[in-house]
């Protein structure tokens, strides 16, 4: 281990203590109200950024500013270039904001306030200035995003996301597993779902993607295309109207493999299994309040998921 990277690995490791875990999850899942399930949620990490009385959409953004602040407080304690990891890892936050102004730019001009993204931003303070697509796409092709093909507000999405995927694998090739289950839940999504090979030139720079893939007309041709690192995530799913069991086993998938990336000798595998796993615990208790929204009911509950 890099014993610069030592006091950083470490807080990595010490946030992971604040998870509320599946099994609380599953419990928030099964309240009866949202307010209940604030309520079982009040003792623990995300309660200081999810106020009693908020509604759905509040709380689940509170969830995702509790992880987007674990990650703000490990980038800190990391230096200069596990700053730059953790940076890449919560591009996530940054392609939110990104879309958010896209989707105002082309509507009525309405946005939810931006992620506060302090030092992991790269491109947002140009963007935030930005209005309209073309000084959006400007700001992000002179950022660390790089040259992302646009053709308009959907392409600069879809090309967001691929250039994500591909600082992702570069920065953490350990976790080239997870981005190629990635790539492949998107391009489903893309080509099989929506129907459209419009942006098959951009899909084809996903890690994993070739253009057998970018042919397929269902799902099984899919999967059959892709190579195993890929279809993994696809695996048992048949028809379109499934693909969302297959996102909460990618999931599952990065919850199972994250520890054994902990105990790795690595620093920056280290550093991305605990920004993993806090991501799975905050989107697994996103789930867990909206079960608890729509009345707790066992069959909810069991799509909160966990993989204990």
């Amino acid at each position: 281990m890099k014993p610069s990277w030592t006091a950083g690995v470490t807080r990595a490791r010490l946030l992971l203590s604040r998870t509320i875990g599946p099994e609380h999850a599953r419990a928030i899942a099964g309240c009866r109200s949202l307010e209940e399930a604030l309520g079982a949620l009040a003792g623990s990490a995300y309660g200081q950024r999810v106020p009693s009385g908020a509604d759905l959409q509040s709380a689940q953004r509170g969830v995702a500013d509790t992880l987007l602040w674990h990650l703000r407080i490990m980038a800190g304690w990391l230096p200069p270039a596990g700053a730059a990891l953790v940076r890449v890892l919560a591009a996530w936050f940054e392609l939110f904001n990104i879309d958010a102004r896209l989707a105002a730019l082309v509507s009525d001009g309405r946005e939810p306030p931006p992620f506060e993204l302090g030092a992991l931003a790269t491109a947002w303070a140009a963007v935030a200035q930005a209005r309209s697509l073309e000084e959006v796409m400007e700001a992000v092709n002179a950022s660390p995003w790089g040259k992302v093909d646009g053709g308009g507000p959907a392409g600069l999405a879809i090309g967001l996301r691929v250039a994500w995927a591909r600082r992702v694998q570069s920065a953490v090739p350990e976790a080239e597993r997870w981005v190629m289950g990635a790539a492949a839940l998107l391009v489903a999504r893309e080509v099989v779902v929506v129907g459209s090979r419009a942006r098959a030139e951009q899909l084809r720079r996903l890690p994993g993607i070739g253009e057998r893939a970018l042919e397929a007309a269902s799902l099984p041709e899919l999967r059959a295309a892709l190579g195993e690192q890929a279809a993994w995530a696809l695996a048992g799913i048949e028809a379109p109207d499934e693909l969302w069991c297959a996102e909460l086993r990618w999931w599952d998938q990065v919850e199972r493999d994250g520890p054994e990336l902990l105990r790795t000798l690595s620093a920056e595998a280290v550093v991305a299994a605990a920004a993993a796993l806090l991501a799975v615990d905050a989107q697994r208790t996103v789930r867990a309040l909206e079960a608890a929204a729509r009345g707790g009911s066992p069959e909810l509950v069991e799509l909160v998921g966990g993989a204990d």
